[in-house]
């Protein structure tokens, strides 16, 4: 087993870490390449009229590090398309600082990589942590405890790769982590966003002059507001689970996306049956 691992935080990020050294002890062989610097909310954002470069950043020969120029999604495509690298079973993506919920995870380019990913022909999932306060303001005021969500991580990884010839191609699982230890894994949908006027706020510059506005609602003590309607990854997080949202880009193909979502079950189910024994994953 062997898996691709990129991110948006960049090279250095604490929940790359996390995920590199979870994967590696689930026995899983990592090949990571980051951008050289955070990349956030590129969605899939791409580099065309200059060149990707990739360049060693520590590692291992068995897991080594590389350090790429450009977005994200470059990352994943110098990594899968160069050639240099060697064969991968999966794509990983993460872990985010900060959950990818609901509309505002179109943004992200955490998944945004993991989509390259399985547009290229590969398994893939993305990994978000939520704030150790349960939070879902985008300003990071108390930290991170990736520990457990990276558990769920290298275990849902390794049902990805065995599971890789049962799922429809084009798949990606988008996985958020609670900020507190998570008490099951569930299966569930992306929330919508509810916008109105005065979402977005005006700020000043330091002499009391305009500066703009904070289009997504960045406010340190503001939460962006979702539906928080059963079954939504919003409602799961503010539950304690974990969520793992299926994803299916054979664009239109209800077929691809049923079975996805059929596969995904019993893989949460597995992942449930080891870390959370105690918990039915279908309730």
């Amino acid at each position: 087993m062997r898996v691709l691992l990129a991110n948006d935080d960049g090279v250095e990020a604490r929940g790359l870490a996390a995920a590199r050294e979870a994967l590696i002890a689930a026995g899983i062989g990592v090949v990571t390449v980051a951008p050289d610097r955070p990349r956030s909310g590129t969605a899939r954002s791409a580099t065309f009229r200059r060149p990707v470069s990739m360049r060693p950043h520590g590692g291992t020969d068995d897991n080594p590090i590389f350090a790429a120029t450009g977005t994200p999604t470059d990352a994943v495509r110098v990594a899968l398309l160069s050639g240099r690298l060697g064969a991968v079973d999966a794509v990983v993506s993460g872990i985010n600082e900060g959950a990818n919920l609901g509309d505002d995870a179109t943004y992200s380019s955490t998944l945004g990589a993991a989509i390259e990913g399985a547009l290229l022909g590969y398994p893939a999932i993305s990994a978000s942590q939520q704030t150790v306060d349960g939070r879902f303001r985008l300003i990071d005021l108390t930290g991170y405890d990736f520990a457990v969500g990276a558990r769920v991580l290298a275990h849902l990884v390794r049902q990805l790769i065995d599971g890789r010839h049962e799922i429809p191609g084009r798949s990606v699982l988008n996985l958020n982590a609670p900020g507190k230890p998570a008490k099951a894994v569930r299966v569930v949908h992306f929330d919508e966003r509810d916008w109105s006027v005065g979402t977005v706020h005006e700020v000043t510059g330091p002499t009391g002059e305009e500066s703009g506005w904070m289009i997504f609602g960045t406010h340190p003590e503001r939460d962006p507001v979702f539906r928080m309607q059963m079954g939504t990854d919003t409602w799961a997080l503010s539950q304690g689970y974990a969520a793992v949202t299926p994803l299916n880009f054979r664009w239109g193909n209800r077929s691809a996306l049923g079975r996805l979502n059929q596969w995904t079950q019993r893989a949460v189910t597995a992942v449930n049956r080891d870390l959370f024994a105690h918990i039915d994953s279908s309730s």
